[in-house]
């Protein structure tokens, strides 16, 4: 079974037996997800901006065995570590506490400054969402990792579309060229195209503009945000899915 398969298949088991769950937000940035630790080195630095689709994130660390299938599928519940958005002070890899949009760039702005002044030229690996570059710390951040030339810093965005909800964020691709970055837009369920574009050398911070449909993978799903924004599926609607994922 190919990766982004099983891993889309754990979040929608998760979110069944968990009884909720961003699972449209979640399916969106799998490819995303195993393209960054495909090519993570092991001091570099990971940071989900987009916290509420962490169960892509829980479902790549039940792959790689640092949480168990029992927590993943728990997750949420009390004395569970795994909360409804990552916790740092409970999973080891999460590096940043997120949920409150638009402050996980900011802060991997601070650690990727921190390491330049540090001479430790690790990389720093932010994923945010479209709809989160409403808030203004993602463009005040932009603006200060380019005047620090900060290019050892990375942000990708899933570009899901799902910002339609909230105000429209027109054509990132030159907003975020616009602000001085190296920028490249990618299809965001091509694993070897993410991980070319994060290879890529650059003299300033590097955007990825990742374009997704928010609940890939699921014919149900896919860019039904208002229906599935928050929602678990029923043992019937697995069913359906986990058939569909066999069969793709």
């Amino acid at each position: 079974m190919k990766l982004n398969t099983k891993l889309r298949k754990l979040i929608l088991e998760a979110a069944f037996n968990a009884k909720h769950g961003h699972i449209p937000s979640a399916l969106s940035i799998v490819e995303t997800i195993i393209a960054i630790h495909e090519i993570k080195q092991e001091n570099d630095v990971f940071i989900l901006s987009k916290g509420h689709g962490c169960l892509a994130y829980y479902a790549y660390l039940c792959h790689t065995g640092e949480i168990s299938e029992q927590e993943l599928f728990n997750f949420g519940k009390k004395q569970n570590k795994l909360g409804g958005h990552p916790d740092r002070n409970k999973i080891k890899s999460v590096y940043a506490s997120t949920g409150s949009l638009g402050h996980g760039l900011p802060i991997a702005v601070g650690v990727a400054l921190a390491n330049k002044l540090n001479k430790k030229m690790n990389k720093v690996f932010c994923l945010i969402g479209d709809g989160e570059s409403n808030e203004g710390t993602i463009w005040e951040s932009l603006l200060i990792a380019n005047n620090l030339k900060l290019t050892n810093l990375v942000c990708l965005v899933d570009n899901n579309n799902s910002q339609i909800r909230s105000l429209p964020t027109i054509n990132l691709f030159d907003k975020f060229k616009s602000f001085g970055w190296s920028t490249v837009e990618v299809d965001g369920h091509n694993v070897e195209s993410i991980k070319k574009s994060l290879l890529i050398e650059t003299n300033s911070p590097l955007a990825i503009v990742a374009n997704t449909k928010k609940g890939k993978g699921i014919s149900d799903l896919e860019n039904n945000m208002f229906g599935w924004h928050h929602k678990a599926p029923t043992q019937i609607e697995l069913d359906k899915f986990l058939k569909e994922l066999n069969e793709s």
